[in-house]
């Protein structure tokens, strides 16, 4: 070969990898300028984007999430400009649509983004899902709050420029390729890749270490420092030590990042929790130090973790080629979310981190909490219409009966197979058959188990539990395992809230919540929390206890909750001439005398074989 060749062949490579590079979204932010809670995002267009009109979106819906939240709304004085800073026309379609004219000559789009988590809506949006920036402190940042694409142009590669304090680190599962003392850049591979890798910028405060071969990072915002990514590490790394040994020592990533923010004043939703990506997941959770909200990060953690699974390597069309803007859902939410969740507490209890009595009281607490919901709705209808008026304030059941049923799915699996088969090597053949890049349609998935699992019963199963209304016959599943279930039975047990989640609480006029059916109370809640109808509430363990807080303090305070812990709650009470004195009640967790709905009970006889198969369910199998 001829050197003219050669340098010819160089110089046309190098135009068309040009080529290539301009036909990327190319982002910058500044988070050192944040005016008024918004920040300015700029978009270099991509090369291949410009015709007679385009149209730009913002999503109204992203994975993991099963409510509409128009990200668009958020966006403000969007405009676009031609190579000589012209402006070109822009029309707003609605809350989530731009269309652009003359595009031809369009070549830089800007606007401000405002921080959700302050803005004024009717119904606060679930946090984790969203953003929120404080200036020189933080920034919370789910990139589809950020970064909006063109119609069609969803698997272009995104390139971000993010302009930061010095003193900043960003935590995030995307790669960073670029950047210097004040800079990062990062780059994703397409829209869906950058959804899924949120970023935590603030102070670093991280934990790294090996699991298996993937690399873990723990990542915590801690305004006053009542929490470290270290004492977060603490309680994360047996959990997770633990997961790793129930997939089998085969973690399906090379990475993963826990981003936890800790709110000290709670959320505008006045609930916690987390959102999960393959990569990655987003907490938002009260401030308390990590002996009050050490067992509810592992919780959480838990089941977001298990995610990497399922779905991730096993997904239906719906969830890879996510519409997001007129999403289409899948009847099998319940495999993503029911089965993660049982997975979720059963990995603990085989592996020692729960006794088995706890599980057995977690089985209750999910009867207990799906009575609550309207009966007669199937599994996979639930999972379809999520969206839909009428389903959509449904769905939480799919955390409490999806996880029962598959708790009652793996039962089967491991009698049909006379222990030789269960539900998590279910999900590693469907995770080996189906893999990240080929997703399956709902209408085979049953077949498909079917034809893996070699048990053609299996479809009596889902068509009564998942795609039928009959109730599960809990006594039936459980029964060859040596447990018992009864609808109602005497106990003695901790009564943490004293009765006050049966409805004994009102807000006033004030917003400030008070006793208004104290006969709704149990023994502890009268007789050692010594709470009266009037009483208003205005401290729990020092927390202020608001509509915005209640939910997140109450959960947080019953998480690894222990007879004899204290419990102090500041009230004011009315003396009945409209005068308040303000007092604090003062008292111990206690276990009283009550009859209890929905009880598992491990039997103190077992046959022979029903100890057998105990052990197969619960302890843990070399393998």
């Amino acid at each position: 070969m001829n050197k003219l060749f050669t340098a010819l062949l160089l110089f046309f490579g190098s135009l068309g990898l040009m080529a290539q590079d301009d036909d990327i979204y190319k982002y910058e932010v500044d988070l050192n300028e944040v005016i008024a809670d918004q920040v300015k995002v700029s978009l270099q267009v991509p090369s291949s984007v410009p015709k007679d009109e385009v149209t730009f979106y913002f999503p109204r819906i992203i994975p993991g999430t099963y409510e509409i939240h128009d990200y668009g709304q958020f966006i403000n004085n969007l405009e676009a400009f031609d190579s000589r800073g012209k402006k070109l026309k822009v029309n707003r379609i609605d809350k989530n649509t731009w269309k652009i004219k003359k595009a031809k000559r369009l070549e830089k789009i800007t606007y401000l983004v405002e921080d959700v988590w302050d803005a004024k809506l009717k119904e606060p949006l679930f946090e984790p899902a969203c953003t929120n920036f404080e200036a020189g402190k933080v920034f919370f940042i789910n990139n589809n709050g950020l970064f909006g694409f063109f119609e069609d142009k969803e698997k272009l590669k995104f390139e971000l420029t993010f302009n930061r304090p010095n003193d900043f680190y960003a935590s995030t599962s995307l790669r960073r390729t670029g950047g210097d003392f004040d800079t990062d850049v990062f780059r994703a591979s397409d829209y869906g890749d950058l959804v899924d890798a949120p970023i935590l910028y603030s102070n670093p405060d991280t934990v790294n270490f090996k699991l298996g071969y993937g690399d873990i990072q723990i990542s915590v915002y801690s305004p006053n420092k009542k929490a470290t990514a270290k004492d977060i590490a603490d309680k994360i790394r047996p959990m997770l030590e633990a997961q790793n040994k129930y997939l089998g020592n085969m973690l399906p990533v090379d990475r993963y990042h826990f981003l936890i923010y800790l709110s000290p004043n709670g959320y505008p939703s006045g609930s916690i929790g987390a959102l999960e990506h393959p990569r990655s997941s987003m907490f938002c959770l009260a401030e308390e130090k990590v002996d009050r909200i050490g067992e509810l990060v592992v919780n959480i953690a838990s089941h977001e973790f298990f995610h990497i699974v399922t779905p991730l390597y096993i997904q239906s069309e719906e969830i890879y080629n996510f519409n997001y803007m007129n999403p289409k859902m899948s009847k099998h939410l319940w495999l993503y979310e029911g089965v993660v969740e049982y997975m979720a507490h059963h990995m603990q209890c085989r592996y020692g981190l729960k006794t088995q009595e706890e599980f057995m009281d977690k089985l209750c607490e999910k009867v207990q909490t799906s009575t609550r919901y309207k009966a007669g709705i199937p599994l996979a209808e639930m999972s379809k219409k999520c969206l839909e008026k009428g389903f959509n304030s449904q769905y939480n059941n799919i955390y409490y009966k999806g996880a029962l049923t598959a708790m009652c799915l793996d039962l089967e699996l491991i009698r049909l197979s006379e222990g030789q088969y269960d539900l998590t090597m279910l999900l590693r053949d469907l995770s080996a058959y189906y893999g990240q890049d080929n997703p399956f349609q709902d209408v085979e998935l049953y077949d498909k188990i079917i034809e893996i699992t070699g048990f053609p019963q299996l479809q009596k199963f889902f068509d009564k539990y998942v795609e039928g209304t009959e109730m599960l016959d809990y006594n039936k599943f459980l029964e060859p395992y040596g447990v018992e279930y009864l609808k109602e039975a005497p106990v003695l047990e901790m009564s943490p809230l004293g009765g006050l989640e049966n409805g004994a609480l009102r807000t006033d006029t004030l917003g400030r919540f008070y006793m208004a059916k104290a006969e709704k109370l149990d023994e502890f809640g009268s007789k050692y929390m010594g709470l009266k109808n009037g009483d208003v509430i205005l401290s729990w363990n020092d927390k202020s206890f608001t509509p915005k807080t209640a939910s997140a303090i109450l959960f947080t305070y019953m998480q690894g909750l222990k007879v004899g812990d204290p419990l102090e709650i500041r009230i004011l009470r009315p003396d009945g001439e409209g005068n308040y004195k303000e007092m604090t009640l003062e008292t111990e967790i206690a276990k009283i005398k009550m009859m209890k709905k929905h009880v598992f009970k491990i039997k103190e006889k077992m046959t022979e074989e029903q100890e057998k198969r105990f052990k197969r369910w619960l302890e843990p199998q070399i393998r």
